[in-house]
Parts: structure tokens; sequence; C-alpha cells
């Protein structure tokens, strides 16, 4: 062993005897006898969530992945979060890098802590043994872990040990002495190895592996994702499929993928008494969310039920941002909490967007001063639609909210189809509002229509109208020269509401204001209604449409 490979592991005698034979344990007494937990936890956010609680203690955890996607970095966080708890942890380097270079590349993250070197945790190069063959590591390594007791092991660089004997028996025979015998020592292991995860040249070595990791790393078009899956894992509830994953000073974080924690929890959920599910749910849409818009409110009968999803949908520059806001500040004026995910407008241009109405004051106090209204400025860039679903449930939970408004979702659409999978939209969409109904939240979704004016009243039938409960619609409608601004609900799917169609106005200081039959001009909605009842029947074989509101001035 170096000098140098010695100065890392503090002053500490070794006592290591090279001759020691591998894989024999009699005299070696297990370091965790008293420790009966069945989990270790990782420590990296979420990833005991997606491992189905964590890393089984005694496991031989094998992580997977090509150059650059994270492997040492998440294994290192799991070693040093470890060590911080109290526990003997050991890093063994074979190939991948000298130890000196591993330790200035792991002190750029904050779960470093180099007060733990030559303490609680260990480093050693296994370079000098590997020209002795794979036998003589594993008695280095059986001999390192009796001498500093150590409950948690990592073997950075698999990959260099297995290019030192050239059959792929003898590196599984590798991982098996190690996996057995420091399994019975109660010791976790984690292995390293740069690979394809799915390349089935491993497919040998990996059986004997109680828990497989693939770290993935991809480049789509001037994006790189990461990810991770356990493709492996025995005796532990592990959530499928492929997880976000994310490198920054931090260290690594995982965002599970959110359908199939919807999955997870749905399990969960199923265990709640289904009586009790249904009385909350027959409360919650008893209730109605106003928007405090005393005309539409009236449409609404009262407001929108809670506990629903609500598609607003509108062409540009109806005022479906203006709607949005009556409807948070509703909240606020009513005690509830509210979370307002944006990705257009920011703090300022959402202030100057009211400042000229008679809501701004009330708006001011929400931003500045009413802890009751969270505000989550999203700039639409690069957006991981799993971390933001994330991001945003995290702080529905954490504040407790009654109501969330997304401006607009169609941002978190453009995400997906994106992303490497954009088959997943529809699945992504139902989970999110899943996600939004089991937090029993009234939710307000903004998305544009695909037509700036619109030629008839009629919404295209997308994934997320037919998903959500209520699809309220603002529209521009050309008629008579002028464009008017037209409101209408074509679904509020657990009651009564109004089905005519209304005007509304957005003008100082009223805000947001729906018109009665009577403040709208004469005959412009039976105008505007005969106009598209024409368009969608006789219009197509051209009969002429005639317009009430000019033969009453006809008759005059």
């Amino acid at each position: 062993m170096s000098q140098k490979s010695r100065d890392n592991r503090g002053d500490k005698p070794h006592g290591r005897q090279a001759q020691q034979e591998p894989g024999v344990i009699s005299n070696i007494a297990p370091v965790s006898a008293g420790y009966e937990e069945r989990f270790e936890s990782t420590g990296v956010p979420n990833l005991d969530q997606v491992l189905g609680g964590g890393l089984p203690r005694g496991a031989l955890v094998l992580m997977l992945g090509l150059p650059g996607s994270g492997k040492t970095t998440l294994a290192s966080q799991i070693v040093f979060t470890a060590a911080k708890a109290g526990k003997s942890a050991l890093i063994l380097t074979a190939l991948s890098e000298p130890t000196n270079k591993l330790i200035e590349h792991l002190a750029s993250y904050s779960f470093f802590d180099r007060s733990l070197i030559g303490g609680p945790l260990q480093f050693l190069s296994m370079q000098q043994t590997l020209p002795q063959g794979l036998e003589a590591v594993s008695a280095a390594i059986f001999a390192e872990v009796r001498h500093v007791k150590a409950n948690l092991v990592l073997l950075d660089g698999f990959r260099g040990l297995r290019g030192v004997d050239s059959s792929s028996q003898e590196a599984r025979q590798f991982l098996y002495e190690i996996g057995t015998t420091l399994n019975a020592l109660g010791v976790t292991t984690l292995v390293t190895s740069e690979t394809d995860p799915r390349d089935p040249v491993f497919f040998p070595e990996a059986t004997t592996a109680d828990v497989i990791l693939g770290l993935h790393y991809i480049l789509r078009g001037v994006r790189q994702y990461r990810g991770i899956e356990v493709i492996k894992a025995r005796g532990t509830p592990a959530m499928p499929g492929l997880h976000s994953l994310t490198l920054d000073s931090a260290g690594a974080t995982v965002y599970p993928q959110l359908e199939e924690r919807i999955m997870a929890d749905a399990e969960e959920n199923a265990r709640a008494s289904s009586q009790e599910r249904v009385e909350v749910g027959q409360r919650g849409l008893a209730e109605r969310a106003s928007f405090d818009l005393p005309e539409f409110d009236t449409m609404l009968r009262g407001g929108v039920p809670r506990g629903t999803c609500s598609l607003l949908a509108g062409s540009l520059g109806t005022g479906k941002t203006v709607l949005a806001l009556n409807f948070s500040l509703a909240g606020c004026r009513a005690g509830e909490h509210v979370v307002y995910l944006g990705f257009r407008e920011s703090r300022a241009q959402l202030l100057q967007v009211c400042q000229s109405f008679a809501m701004s004051h009330d708006f001011v106090q929400a931003l500045t001063v009413d802890s009751s209204f969270t505000f989550l400025e999203v700039p639409p860039v690069k957006i991981n639609a799993d971390i933001l679903a994330d991001q945003l449930l995290a702080a529905i939970d954490q504040t407790g909210a009654q109501r969330v408004v997304i401006d607009s979702v169609a941002e978190l659409e453009r995400a997906i189809l994106h992303s490497p999978n954009p088959q997943r939209l529809e699945d992504y969409l139902a989970a999110l509002l899943q996600a939004l109904r089991r937090r029993n939240v009234t939710a307000l979704l903004l998305k544009e229509t695909d037509k700036v004016v619109a030629a008839s009243l009629e919404l295209s039938a997308d994934a997320l109208s037919l998903l959500a409960e209520n699809v309220l619609l603002l529209q521009h409608v050309p008629y008579q020269g002028y464009l008017h601004r037209i409101l209408s609900i074509p679904k509020l799917r657990f009651s009564d509401h109004d089905t005519a169609i209304r005007e509304f106005r957005i003008h100082a200081p009223e805000g947001f204001q729906v018109l009665t039959p009577l403040e709208s001009g004469a005959g412009m909605l039976e105008g505007i209604g005969q106009e598209q009842e024409w368009k969608a029947l006789g219009g197509a074989h051209g009969s002429r449409w005639r317009d009430p509101l000019r033969e009453g001035q006809n008759q005059l």
C-alpha cells in the first residue's frame, strides 16, 4: 500500500495479513450484531422511497452505469451519510481513479466532510494488490473490514478488478465471496462498475447481487438527461421504471417518476377505510370553491366542487390569468392556503397585471405579507416534469394548501413531449390530477386553445379536457365587426350549472366581470348563438344566416 493511501486512512496500524484465505469468516466476529433494522437509509433524497425503504442490511448492491452517470458520487454520498451517522465505513478504490484524486473530486460536494476521513471513514487503494489476483484482493478486503469493523463498504471501479482475471466466472466468484462473506457480518456492500446497465455481457456477475441500480446518462439534442432505475431488488417493494436523477453541489437527488409514485400511493391508500374515503369525497363535492365573482359563481351554483380539477381553457388574451388570480385571492380571503405555480409571469409581472384592478391591494398583501399564498415561479426553460411535480406536491404537503393554480399546464405538456419518452404524456397528466385529488385540493389548470379567435364555440377534446372534472372556456368571438369575450361551461361533472354562453369584460377597476344577459348588447348573445348554429348546421349547405340584431334594426 502506498504512503499516500496510508495517509488518507489516518495513522492507525492495519494489522492486515495478505496470506489470509478469502471467504474464511470463522475468526471474524459480526460487527453489527446489535443492529436489527432491516434497511439502511441511503441519505440520498427520495432514493429510499424508490428502493422501497432503503438498502437491505447486509446486501450486495451493484451500481452500473456509463462514465459520467454519477455512480461514484451517488455511492460516496451514501457512504459519507453513514459515516456521519456514526457507522464505520470503508471506501476501496481499484483502477477507477487514485484515492487522493477521488477525495479531491468529492470535496466539491456539500455532503463531503474531511474530518470523517481517518476516523469513521477510511480510504484504501487496492492498486498494489491487483497484480496478485482476485483472491488476494478479496483477502485484503476481508482483513480491512475486520480491522476497521466496517458497517458499510464501497468498492469503486469493479471494471478495473474484472480486468485482472479474464474469466467472467472468476469475476462472478469474486462477487459471490464478497457478498456472502460480508453479508454474514451484516456489512452492506456497494460496488460500482462502468457498464451499460442493460448489457447482457454483465448478467452472469449480476446474478450474485441483491440490489442492482442502473444509472442512465443520455444526450437528447442539446440537453443531458440522467436517470436511475432499480433493475433488481430482492425482498423490497421497489418502484419500477426510470426515475430522474440530478447532480449538483449538494450531491445526488432522485425524483421518483410521477406515474409510479402515484401507483405506490394507491397501494397505501387502498389500505385506508373505503367508507372514510367515500365520506370525505362526498363532503368535498357538496362544498364549493368560489371565485368571488357573483355572476360567475351563480353560473357555477356557488363555485366549482371542492376536491376537483378544473381546466380553464381559452384563447390568448381572454383573461385566464386574471380569472386565476380571482380564484386564488378568493381562497386567501376564505382563510385557505393557495399554491400558485407560474411559468409565464414573474412576481413583478403579475403585480403589473392587476395593478389597475380593485384586487391589486389584496394581491400585494398575498405576495408580500400573507403566509397563506405560495408563489412558485418556474422559468419555462428545460423543465423536467418529474422534478417539477415533486416540487409542486412538496409545496402542497408543506403548506396544507386547499387551492392550486397551474399557469399554464401547457408548459408541463411541452416538457413531456420534449423528453426522451413523449408517449407518457397522458399517463403523466392522469397521475398529476390523481395526486391533486388525493390531497383534496381544488385545482385550476390554465391552458391556451390553439386558435386566437374562435370561429365556433368548441373545444378540442384533448387528454386534459377528458381527465379534468370541470372545463371552463374563455374565447374571443367575432360578431358585427368586433371581438367579444365569451364564457361558457362545457363540463361541470358533479353539479348542475348554467349552460348558456355569457359575455364578460375585463376593465378597471372591476377587473373580471361576467355580464348578465341584459347587460350584453341587445341581441348580441342571441345573434352569436344563432350564428354558431347556422355555421354548424346550415352554413355548410349554403343557406343564408339571418342576423336577428340586424333584422330588428331594419324593422325600426
